[in-house]
């Protein structure tokens, strides 16, 4: 569910994938993203993530924050 009154922000879930230019995150439904994220910002080299932040264009989100899904 989305919230109208920022509809831009996501808070997505799926597999963090290390790209030449910059990381990628899978999700569950096939949809791929590629990932802004901050310098110095602390990355998990790889797994899987939640990620959260602003749609920024067609197919890529600029991150706020993103840690680490604890598999069930």
């Amino acid at each position: 569910i989305m919230d109208r009154s920022n509809s831009n922000r996501l808070r997505l879930k799926g597999k963090l994938i290390k790209g030449e230019r910059r990381y990628i995150l899978k999700c569950e439904d096939d949809s791929v993203w590629q990932l802004e994220l901050q310098d110095g910002e602390e990355k998990p080299e790889s797994g899987n993530v939640t990620v959260e932040g602003v749609k920024s264009g067609q197919d890529t989100v600029k991150v706020d924050w993103i840690g680490i899904t604890n598999s069930s």
